[in-house]
């Protein structure tokens, strides 16, 4: 007999879903109770999936859990789509391979439908998970470490150098306009609601150990930076960088390269951004890794591939298999103007792929012909050519926040 339910949370269930997610996580304590009261202004109940194991002794044990918040992301062009954010995914280590997974996605796929959301959009802690349901890596991340007495700036900055320490009332006040401003211009670019910032600017201890210090703010009028030392190192780790201006990228890098007493500064950079070129040796930008920062689900494909815009004219029929929900068929893309008009038809196909490299496609954080290669894709040269073009825009992708 099938003893697992499946039901939203109530405020009753989260004390046990904290110590569920601390355990799935390998969080060394659960949240503490500011962060909770904070979490959950974030997340209504109708958002959650739990599921319970009614045959465990004398009551019910929470087994299962996740949730999805509402996100907005801007895709190529800068239209600004409706998301739902996958996240805080857990299954008991005593319940695996029960279709406990399957069964909750199911739940969120349904609710995702019926808000009417083009995207689904998720970070992943394990990259052979979600592929099954449509989800591809959309977007990533040059994680790096850089050596401040190699990187001297090809141009020297005047007497003013525009950076300031901001205080807590101006970190207050103007770090999440200017991030509103990065992400409505940032391909790929995660927006923060508003009742995401009060826990993002507590910078509250869990967040750090012994070693490492609060946060610092570095200002600009377009632009800042929120950096913590680590004194058993010294090292300067960049926690959020958002710029506007290519004049405030540079002004907050000369400050973050001249830090006193600092040996490397460690950030996560856009795969395209330019700062190794604004030195006299790119070598002081080391490149330690590559690591996915998000993965997308088209839910319509229709309606997402008419949100976005792209580089180059044409048409193309892709033919797109789905094993797991309906998106499966063939579509006719239409370009004109860097607009597109997408239908289903009966034609024959010129793309053949499945929703999950359509997905990793969709921001251009991906190359077509990089899939081609790995036969995810099969096209003539002239469609693949012409499908690559489509869909690489003029920057890559980077969301900046991780959820």
């Amino acid at each position: 007999m099938n003893t697992h339910t499946l039901t939203h949370a109530t405020d009753a269930d989260w004390p046990e879903i904290i110590d569920l997610d601390a355990r799935a996580f390998a969080l060394p304590a659960p949240l503490p109770n500011a962060e909770i009261k904070e979490f959950r202004a974030k997340v209504p109940d109708e958002a959650t999936f739990l599921i319970r194991d009614q045959g465990i002794g004398a009551g019910t044990t929470i087994i299962a859990f996740s949730l999805y918040y509402q996100l907005p992301l801007t895709v190529p062009g800068g239209a600004v789509a409706s998301t739902t954010g996958l996240s805080w995914v857990s299954v008991s280590a005593t319940h695996r391979r029960r279709g406990l997974l399957r069964r909750m996605m199911d739940a969120h796929f349904e609710a995702w439908r019926a808000g009417g959301h083009p995207l689904a959009i998720l970070t992943a802690t394990e990259g052979t998970i979600y592929e099954r349901f449509g989800f591809g890596p959309a977007a990533y991340a040059h994680h790096v470490h850089i050596d401040p007495a190699k990187a001297t700036f090809r141009e020297q900055p005047g007497e003013d150098s525009n950076v300031r320490y901001g205080t807590p009332d101006e970190v207050r006040s103007l770090v999440p306009e200017v991030h509103a401003r990065w992400a409505a211009n940032r391909n790929g670019a995660i927006g923060r609601p508003d009742t995401w910032w009060p826990s993002i600017l507590a910078d509250r201890s869990f967040r750090r150990n012994s070693q490492t210090s609060d946060l610092h703010y570095l200002l600009h009028k377009d632009g800042y930076v929120a950096y913590r030392i680590n004194a058993r190192d010294r090292t300067a780790m960049v926690e959020d960088f958002v710029a506007v201006t290519r004049e405030a990228h540079a002004d907050l890098w000369r400050v973050l390269t001249s830090l006193d007493l600092i040996s490397s500064v460690h950030a996560s950079l856009p795969v395209d951004d330019p700062l190794q070129y604004l030195l006299t040796d790119a070598r002081a930008v080391d490149m330690k890794s590559r690591p996915d920062e998000l993965w997308i689900s088209i839910l319509d494909v229709v309606e997402a591939l008419e949100l976005r815009t792209y580089d180059t004219d044409g048409s193309l029929v892709l033919e797109v298999e789905d094993g797991y929900s309906d998106r499966a068929g063939r579509y006719r893309l239409t370009v004109t103007g860097g607009q597109a008009t997408v239908t289903r038809t009966g034609d024959p196909a010129d793309v053949e792929l499945d929703i999950a490299a359509l997905s990793s496609l969709y921001l251009g954080g991906i190359y077509a012909r990089e899939f081609a290669a790995a036969d995810r894709i099969e096209a003539s040269p002239d469609s693949l050519r012409l499908l690559t073009r489509m869909f690489t825009p003029p920057e890559a992708p980077f969301p900046g926040t991780f959820f």
